[in-house]
């Protein structure tokens, strides 16, 4: 007599993930991403910050220098030893750009993060802005910063001076 029999199941030992393992792993980098780029961006938007507090400061230094040579602020930045070539006119103000580095670059260079400007000068008094540029545009925390010959810090965003300055 023949019995018939089928062959026994094998067990299969699956390996790998299936599409909605993977999909749940995407969605979770999708959020984690979602939320530290924008944090990573405000950090080098902070952080280049104090390339124009810097810059702001050589040149309070300069006019300072200047007053006691000449017993007057300067109007013109080439008068303060700023490369003439890279001295140009911003809204009717003797002014340069920076760079991260706080190197001078041309006005309509890709590297400019700030425009550093004399807003006014006279024989008593002087007032020098830090206006952003390009990305550094989009820090509407501190914007413009303002700095005078009494030492008065300002700034033209939503923070306070202090986190600012």
């Amino acid at each position: 007599m023949l019995i018939q029999t089928t062959p026994a199941k094998r067990d299969y030992c699956e390996s790998g993930f299936t599409l909605i393992e993977l999909l749940f792993v995407v969605a979770i980098i999708g959020i984690l991403t979602a939320i530290a780029f924008p944090a990573y961006q405000q950090s080098v938007i902070t952080g280049k910050r104090s390339v124009a507090q810097l810059a702001a400061m050589d040149l309070a230094n300069r006019q300072e220098q200047f007053y006691l040579n000449n017993k007057t602020y300067a109007t013109d930045m080439s008068n303060l030893g700023y490369t003439a070539g890279l001295v140009f006119i911003s809204d009717g103000a003797s002014a340069v750009a920076v760079d991260g580095n706080q190197s001078l670059v041309t006005s309509a260079s890709n590297a400019r993060i700030y425009i550093l400007q004399i807003d006014s000068a006279s024989a008593t008094t002087y007032s020098l802005s830090a206006i952003p540029q390009l990305d550094q545009a989009n820090d509407t925390e501190c914007g413009t910063l303002t700095l005078t010959n009494t030492g008065s810090r300002t700034e033209s965003g939503t923070g306070a001076p202090a986190d600012c300055w």
